[in-house]
């Protein structure tokens, strides 16, 4: 009967065997076909030519005579072959689809892949669905996390060869050395990275003009400047100022933010053009009053003009002015320059202050948007091809196969507790609320706590419903899926990391009873008297080393020669060792230190006690023959770094390494503005063998005092009095 579902030609043929003997030699054909279309599918022979074969029976020599049955005939017919070929074919088909699963768990991973990285239409998804290797290998290439850095260390080196190459006052001819070979080798890096998003984009895509492609057609012509500018190596090199903004059109996030700060220009100018305005008028103003009075710095408008900006950018002419004014001017004129001082320079220049932070954080919080946008689209593209079925939801065996590609370090315990953070595993027995509007627990609690919230009307008591209701009955669901919401917040969960919070020994069942010695370690270190006294000797480590006492040898009369470094160091031995004892040994004080809240500081601290232990130990084994004691006890001043696990310090610490990205940033950007004027500035002023900007670390330095606001703004007056009026602005 299973035969009969199964092979539907087998029935047929048992009922016509029944009715008619003469039917028989039909039926044979008939399932010899069969056999030969299932044998050609899995073999990859043509069904057609099998039924060809088999139909023709004398040239095979099988007797074609109605009734009778060759052996081999009849062995093909038998129950059992049937089943075999019957497995045969469904095994086939399971690796088939186990493979179509496979394609499509890597597709999935791609998608969400680009996402996190900000691609969409070119990323590794894309060629991977386009089933070119050659352009899935370029992409792999290109977009891997060692080609990244290699190419942001060529860009670095490129920028700092300016260090090393003649300045313009000595340049007499094109020289090529080892300065002009270095400079050619990582242009042709660049060329590689451009050649490699040409061969998986196309050069369409990757020149094209429209959207945010015009970063990539920049890149190219920049670099095609670049190489040129190093194959001629001219006398006059002013492409060198450029060489900077291939590290800004290269990386995403830092040509994302300097997008942000460009956009920011518009709001700029308008608060520019407000203070260029009163600049002028304020100027122009001050030299109808003065003129002809003999004053020094009023006497024409253009002069008034450059003596105000001075004054609003650096205000370091402010005395001479007033001096100046107050000996050839009257109260119209004061009053015109302390209107200046106060509206230019008291409000104007802080309102610019405010509209540039007001700005980049309305762009910046559009820039998150728009990532978040594409980073949604991506993970739907990954969520409909992971959804098999078309069911509007994700399967615990897809989710957790997808988890695999992605995190292939997670245990399967961490991948399934991670399906049932983003699945409606514990969400579905939750009953709906009656209101309209989100609820939570804590909600709830807040407002039965309050005392201004208003009084909630009496609750009516639930009738239960008859058996002839009129709503629907749902079922509860007993398989967990991930719905479309859900799966927006992948990389969130991606990014948990489960760690063990306890010894082996706290786990019931797992290992036996704690040692006492490891109990008593264990109570000691939580006592609170014990905590201050820890403390204390780490304050007194750091002030003896404030007085340079470390190596004072307070026992020397009583025969010890030991450093006052060397109880120190013992002191903080014996912390460290009471710490391991408290968790049973190192290896458990190193892999369980994740239970704190610094777990670097943690294991830190354990290379710290090691690396000092074994430094003081060889000092005094070797003494008689290499005295370096005082080095020991100066590398003993790191124990002070113990202070940032303190709780004010440890807070502290955690602010400081949550704003080191935009630091990075904001440093970013300076040394990129700073390189650039300084190779400018080298360019025009150091031709003219002008002080401070004969080389470039002088001009560096020169335009860094003049950022300060330093003692540079002289000398720079000064230099570009010499130079060309395009120098100075």
């Amino acid at each position: 009967l299973l035969m009969s579902h199964e092979l539907p030609g087998v029935t047929t043929a048992a009922e016509d065997r029944s009715e008619n003997v003469a039917n028989q030699d039909t039926l044979r054909r008939r399932q010899s076909c069969r056999g030969a279309a299932e044998q050609g599918y899995l073999g990859g022979q043509s069904p057609c030519l099998g039924s060809q074969l088999r139909c023709k029976g004398p040239t095979l020599g099988v007797s074609t005579r109605s009734g009778e049955d060759s052996p081999s005939r009849k062995n093909s017919n038998s129950p059992v072959n049937a089943v075999s070929r019957w497995r045969t074919h469904r095994n086939a088909m399971l690796a088939v689809k186990d493979e179509e699963l496979e394609h499509a768990i890597q597709l999935g991973a791609y998608y969400v892949e680009d996402a996190a990285e900000g691609r969409l239409d070119n990323g590794l998804a894309s060629n991977f669905k386009s089933g070119n290797k050659l352009k899935l290998n370029c992409c792999l290439v290109q977009t891997h996390i060692v080609w990244h850095v290699m190419l942001m260390t060529a860009c670095v080196l490129h920028s700092l060869l300016i260090v090393f190459e003649p300045p313009p006052s000595q340049r007499v001819a094109s020289t090529r050395g080892w300065i002009n070979a270095a400079e050619i080798c990582l242009m042709l890096l660049y060329v590689a990275d451009i050649l490699l998003k040409v061969a998986y984009m196309g050069a369409g895509t990757f020149l094209s003009l429209k959207g945010s492609k015009v970063w990539q057609t920049t890149y190219a012509a920049l670099t095609t400047l670049l190489l040129i500018d190093a194959a001629i190596a001219p006398t006059t090199r002013f492409s060198r100022p450029l060489r900077p903004i291939i590290l800004v059109l290269r990386s995403r996030s830092i040509r994302n933010f300097y997008t942000t700060v460009l956009r920011i220009c518009p709001s700029l100018l308008k608060v520019l053009g407000l203070l260029l305005f009163i600049l002028m008028a304020s100027s122009f103003g001050l030299a109808r009053l003065l003129r002809g009075s003999g004053s020094q710095y009023f006497n024409s408008s253009v002069a008034t003009f450059k003596e105000m900006a001075v004054l609003l950018l650096t205000q370091d002419n402010y005395k001479e002015l007033l001096n100046d004014l107050m000996s050839h001017g009257g109260l119209v004129s004061l009053l015109v320059f302390f209107t200046f001082v106060v509206v230019g320079i008291l409000f104007l220049l802080q309102l610019i202050l405010g509209t540039v932070i007001d700005t980049y954080m309305e762009e910046a919080q559009e820039e998150l948007r728009s990532k978040r946008v594409k980073q949604s689209k991506g993970l739907m593209r990954a969520f409909s091809v992971l959804d098999f079925r078309n069911e509007g939801k994700l399967r615990q065996k897809a989710f957790e196969r997808l988890l695999q590609k992605l995190r292939p370090s997670d245990s399967p315990f961490e991948r399934h507790l991670k399906f049932s953070l983003l699945s409606n595993k514990y969400k579905s027995m939750v009953p709906l609320s009656a209101s309209s509007g989100p609820s939570s627990p804590a909600r709830n609690r807040l407002e039965d706590l309050s005392p201004l919230a208003p009084a909630s009307p009496p609750k009516r008591p639930v009738l239960p419903q008859l058996p002839e209701s009129p709503l629907p009955f749902q079922p509860w669901s007993n398989e967990p899926t991930v719905d479309p919401i859900d799966f927006l917040s992948l990389h969130t969960v991606l990014e948990l990391t489960f760690k063990p919070r306890r010894p082996a020994w706290d786990v019931p069942g797992v290992a036996g009873e704690q040692p006492w010695w490891s109990r008593y370690a264990e109570v000691l270190s939580a006592d609170l008297r014990y905590q201050a006294v820890g403390r204390a000797v780490m304050w007194l480590d750091a002030a003896i080393f404030l007085a340079d006492a470390e190596c004072a040898k307070p026992l020397a009369k009583w025969g010890c020669y030991a450093q006052v470094n060397d109880f120190l160091q013992l002191a903080f031995l014996m912390q460290t060792m009471l710490q391991v004892s408290a968790l049973g040994s190192v290896s458990k004080a190193w892999r369980f230190s994740g239970s704190s809240d610094f777990p670097i500081l943690v294991r830190g601290e354990l290379i710290l006690a090691a690396m000092l232990s074994m430094i003081s130990l060889s000092s005094h084994c070797l003494c008689y023959f290499v005295d370096f004691r005082e080095v020991a006890a100066w590398l003993g001043a790191l124990r002070s770094l113990r202070l940032a696990m303190t709780s004010g310090s440890s807070r502290f610490c955690q602010c400081l390494a949550d704003i080191l990205p935009a630091m990075t940033q904001m440093l970013g950007l300076i040394c990129v503005v700073q390189y650039t004027f300084a190779a400018t500035a080298l360019e025009i002023l150091g031709r003219q063998n002008a002080p401070g900007f004969v080389t470039f670390p002088d001009a560096a330095m020169s335009l860094l005092q003049i950022l300060l606001n330093a003692d540079g703004i002289t000398m720079a007056r000064e230099n570009l009095q010499k130079a060309h009026p395009a120098a100075g602005i």
